[in-house]
């Protein structure tokens, strides 16, 4: 979030005190629209990586899903924006991997 709005406001104060008051909004809109997407994939690769982390270190995965949805960590699942994470041919296995254990054991 810093990086995505925080970022353009930066810039925008920047140019701003440099005198070139005309330029900053267009500055700061240029900026906005390199972060946000720039934001977005990171969360998409990074957030991949945490649930890896995280499933393996909990006993409790519809608790640990609860909380990351709640603390906006992650997307609900089955939410179309879930799908924006990025994840390799392994990971994917491991996260299907680690789901199923947790579905045998809950019974």
């Amino acid at each position: 979030m810093l990086v995505m709005l925080g970022l353009p406001a930066l810039v925008w104060g920047i140019v701003a005190l440099l005198g070139r008051g005309e330029w900053s909004a267009i500055t700061a809109a240029a900026s906005l629209l390199i972060s946000w997407p720039a934001s977005w994939l990171t969360w998409s690769f990074l957030v991949t990586r945490w649930r890896l982390w995280a499933y393996e270190r909990v006993e409790n995965l519809d608790e640990l899903k609860a909380v990351a949805v709640e603390a906006k960590l992650i997307w609900p699942e089955g939410h179309a924006r879930e799908r924006t994470e990025i994840r390799s041919p392994s990971q994917k296995q491991r996260i299907s991997e680690y789901e199923a254990a947790w579905a045998r054991k809950r019974g």
